[in-house]
């Protein structure tokens, strides 16, 4: 069994935290669900879309791994995970959006753009 990092939510003694790990994300559906507190159809749906859209393509963002003898689940990357965060609407869509915005914020180095601009005639 392949060892994967998800996004879940923690319980601890009266609260609820949003855990979202360093590393490589990949999650399977009903990970998403729980994590994203909607049904599977309006999951799989939304997936359908993004692909559809052409956000991103299926054989860059999801692999098949091994659970167990004869037991194989489809699992998508992070930005799959992203990509529906923003397009789901719930409760705790909100939520992962707003930490998955905070801590890009937090993490953000400013930059700089240089415009060089030409003219059409020589010299």
């Amino acid at each position: 069994m392949e060892e994967r990092n998800i996004i879940k939510w923690s319980e601890y003694s009266g609260y609820t935290e949003l855990t979202i790990p360093s590393g490589e994300i990949w999650m399977s559906e009903s990970e998403m669900v729980d994590l994203f507190g909607v049904f599977i159809t309006k999951l799989r749906n939304a997936i359908k879309a993004i692909y559809k859209e052409e956000l991103v393509k299926p054989y860059e963002t999801e692999r098949t791994i091994k659970k167990r003898e004869n037991l194989y689940v489809t699992v998508y990357n992070m930005e799959v995970v992203m990509l529906l965060a923003f397009r789901l609407n719930s409760y705790q869509t909100r939520v992962v959006r707003r930490e998955l915005m905070e801590r890009i914020e937090r993490n953000h180095k400013p930059f700089e753009v240089i415009l060089t601009a030409m003219s059409g005639k020589g010299n």
